[in-house]
C-alpha cells in the first residue's frame, strides 16, 4: 500500500530530527476498539413490544371501557 501524505509528513521531521508526533498520542484506556454490530430487525420489534407492553398495562382497562376525544 501508499504511504499517506501525513505519514510521509511525519517520517520526513523524524530525519530531520524533530519530536515523534507518534509518542504523544493518547491512550485507549477503557475503550475497546472492535467493530459493533447493529441490532437485527427481530430483536429492535422484540424490544419495542417489551417496552410498549409494559407502559400499557391492563389493570387501566378492567371494564373494558376506553375514552376517545376527537375534534373536527
Amino acid at each position: 500500500m501508499a504511504k499517506s501524505k501525513a505519514m510521509k509528513l511525519r517520517e520526513k521531521q523524524l530525519r530531520e530530527g524533530n519530536r515523534d508526533v507518534s509518542k504523544s498520542r493518547g491512550t485507549w484506556c477503557d475503550i475497546k476498539p472492535i467493530s459493533r454490530m447493529t441490532k437485527t430487525k427481530q430483536a429492535t420489534l422484540e424490544k419495542y413490544e417489551k417496552k410498549h407492553k409494559r407502559n400499557q398495562s391492563q389493570d387501566r382497562y378492567e371494564n373494558g371501557s376506553f375514552f376517545i376525544f376527537c375534534y373536527i
